[in-house]
């Protein structure tokens, strides 16, 4: 790209695109400092690099008012260039051979050790050796065979007392001699001086650091793979209930509150197609955990909850969040409402005779889920935002009177 002269400041060139609510211009680095003289003050995260803008759709997006996790994702897809992503093959290729040199390496260094471990025992059985006087027992046995077919029981008697004498005489008190010239044996050769780095395996170390090495280029790499095939664009794709922004905004949520990703949403309840009651309701989630639930209500609001809690119609109690990862919301008025942590032990309710109930009466929704209630604040936290009338915030109206309803549960990985 050829250079364009800035016309207010000699000798520097335009180098950025300024873009602001009522006008975009080129500037140069001297207009910027200009600006901040003028204490007008310049992002200089959403100046526009024209040579970068230039060479890549993605980075120009990625500098856009665009939603948080568009620009986020199109700047990180602008890093993996092909040069890049090949340093990192090459990284890859490099670190393979020096895992091959690793245990090339570790091979010898077990052989080396093998060697030792054998050479230390040939030492210890020549040692055993004087200590019991093995060439003695040798003889004796040796006698016993050297009489051949002319053996007879005075001899093996006369054998058996020599043998018998020889074992006293190695055992004699306790055994206590024959301990102490052993323990003192196995002393003297444990005090013999050796590499110290031999028994550290320096070598097999080395390769759990290669190994190490190797995890985390890959853990890296598979991020990077995971951004191309849109990983961190999940969505609740059956739902006709929330917006998209919604569900980027509830994904990450639960993501950042349980610090796992969400992959995937598998739907349990619909309830055009399954039924709007509890039966309908208790028959799709119960002993089922991660569960998301969105309803509508018949004045056309829509609001939800999520809970990382198993569903028990058998329970007749709360159950507790240890997490603290449960919240509620409400798509219609854009609002989250997080779990209270002094009331985490209520974070939902689980009764046979009632539908969906999250903390102390929340979202209560009766068996018919057209009665119920709603006491927001009690357990989920809603003093952030001016509530006027907490009892119909969430349905429009002071009972829920559910037109529709849709349950997810949550894939984490």
């Amino acid at each position: 790209m050829k250079q364009i002269p800035c016309l207010k400041h000699d000798g520097s060139y335009l180098l950025f695109i300024k873009q602001d609510k009522d006008k975009t211009e080129y500037v140069c680095e001297e207009c910027c400092m200009d600006l901040e003289k003028q204490k007008i003050k310049v992002e200089l995260l959403k100046l526009i690099h024209i040579k970068n803008a230039l060479r890549s759709p993605e980075f120009l997006l990625s500098k856009l008012d665009l939603f948080p996790f568009l620009s986020q994702f199109f700047g990180e897809l602008d890093i993996y260039l092909e040069r890049n992503m090949n340093i990192i093959l090459n990284d890859f290729q490099t670190q393979f051979s020096n895992i091959q040199n690793a245990l090339q390496a570790i091979y010898k260094e077990l052989e080396k050790h093998a060697k030792g471990v054998l050479e230390m025992k040939q030492k210890i059985s020549e040692e055993l050796k004087k200590i019991i006087k093995f060439d003695q027992f040798k003889q004796i046995e040796g006698n016993l065979e050297q009489l051949g077919d002319s053996i007879n029981q005075e001899a093996i008697e006369q054998n058996e007392q020599i043998l018998h004498e020889y074992l006293k005489d190695l055992t004699k008190n306790n055994c206590q001699e024959l301990n102490q010239k052993l323990i003192e044996m196995l002393d003297r050769i444990k005090r013999e001086p050796r590499d110290p780095k031999e028994e550290q395996y320096p070598q097999y170390r080395n390769l759990e650091e290669q190994f190490k090495q190797l995890n985390a280029k890959q853990i890296e790499f598979a991020k990077q793979i995971n951004l191309i095939h849109f990983g961190q664009f999940t969505k609740i794709y059956d739902s006709k209930l929330v917006s998209f922004q919604q569900s980027q905004k509830i994904i990450n949520i639960i993501q950042s509150k349980l610090n796992k990703n969400v992959t995937n949403f598998s739907q349990i309840h619909l309830g055009t197609r399954d039924g709007l009651n509890g039966q309908a309701f208790w028959n799709k989630v119960n002993g089922k955990s991660n569960l998301l639930m969105i309803f509508k209500s018949k004045s056309g609001y829509i609001f939800g909850g999520f809970s990382p809690c198993q569903w028990n119609q058998n329970l007749n109690s709360y159950v507790q969040d240890n997490t603290m990862s449960s919240f509620l919301f409400s798509q219609t008025h854009d609002q989250i409402y997080p779990l209270k942590d002094a009331n985490k032990q209520n974070a939902i309710y689980c009764h046979q005779s009632y539908g969906p109930y999250f903390g102390s009466g929340d979202i209560y929704i009766g068996a018919d889920f057209q009665n119920g209630s709603s006491n927001l604040g009690n357990s989920y936290q809603c003093d952030q935002y001016q509530i006027t009338n907490k009892n119909t915030h969430l349905f429009g109206q002071t009972t829920p009177n559910i037109a529709d309803c849709e349950i997810y549960q949550v894939i984490l990985t």
